[in-house]
């Protein structure tokens, strides 16, 4: 049991901040929930967030356990792109290997997601899942290998859809007034979420030995099911983050609570392009 709870523990760290041939559809009505959506709104006026290559450390209740670095860049109009690489490192790698890929593809204008790619290697296996987003519908792919399952296919019938990227900027771009709430449907992983958002105020905090302003935010999340009723994450509690409180709004902290303490990712290095 404990060796299966650390797994599923360093999973979250990395794949943090990450059916059958017959594909396994969502119900097509709108639930009762989606009239709370803010998302429908589009993105706020808030200054495109710069060109960066930026480096995570993630731990698990205070202690690190991996890093990945994150680029994140324009490679044509109305494109972005976010390609990151991440590994589990020290200890936590000797008792968990794993390295993530990740890539993903947005519109810039309208900040919804385009595609994504991530690459999972553990080290009996390999994940690879894709994720192609449509205007009315997302399609998502996992294939496991080595194995003799087939490819596991997910049609979720429902617009707009962020995956982790998109949800980040579409949320940076609004105006993060003290108490403003905002709602949306994330794809993470391999499944949808009801994630709301508040922006609780401003606050320093100290990183990497220097003093910096922020903007404090909290974060729920509820499953969806097959027929878009909502359910409890089975391992998510609660979660938060600091933006820094300047042009850039680049995620400085954040931090999940799960059932065995809490993981998180924090900023160790970043250089605007």
């Amino acid at each position: 049991m404990m060796q299966t709870r650390s797994n599923w523990t360093y999973r979250a760290v990395v794949v943090f901040a990450l059916m059958t041939i017959s594909s396994m559809g969502y119900s097509s009505e709108d639930p009762s929930w989606s009239a709370s959506l803010t998302s429908k709104k589009g993105p706020g006026n808030f200054a495109a967030a710069p060109e960066m290559l930026a480096t995570y450390r993630f731990g698990w209740s205070g202690i690190s356990a991996a890093k990945a670095s994150f680029h994140f860049f324009s490679p044509a109009k109305q494109l972005i792109e976010t390609e990151a690489k991440g590994s589990t490192t020290g200890l936590a790698r000797a008792l968990f290997k794993l390295d993530v890929y990740h890539k993903a593809m947005a519109n810039s204008k309208t900040l919804t997601p385009i595609s994504l790619f991530q690459e999972e290697k553990y080290r009996s296996e390999t994940i690879k899942t894709t994720v192609d987003f449509k205007p009315d519908e997302l399609v998502g792919t996992r294939e496991k290998s080595p194995g003799a399952e087939p490819l596991k296919t997910n049609i979720f019938k429902f617009a707009p859809v962020f995956d982790l990227q998109t949800a980040l900027l579409w949320i940076r771009s609004q105006p993060l007034e003290d108490g403003e709430q905002e709602r949306l449907v994330v794809w993470a992983s391999n499944a949808p979420y009801l994630a709301t958002v508040r922006v609780v105020d401003r606050e320093t905090i100290e990183l990497n030995g220097q003093k910096r302003k922020t903007i404090r935010l909290e974060l729920s999340l509820k499953g969806i099911d097959k027929q878009m009723g909502l359910k409890d994450h089975k391992l998510f509690k609660s979660g938060r983050g600091w933006l820094a409180d300047d042009e850039t709004r680049i995620p400085l902290r954040i931090e999940a609570d799960i059932f065995v303490g809490y993981v998180f990712a924090e900023l160790e290095s970043v250089e605007f392009h």
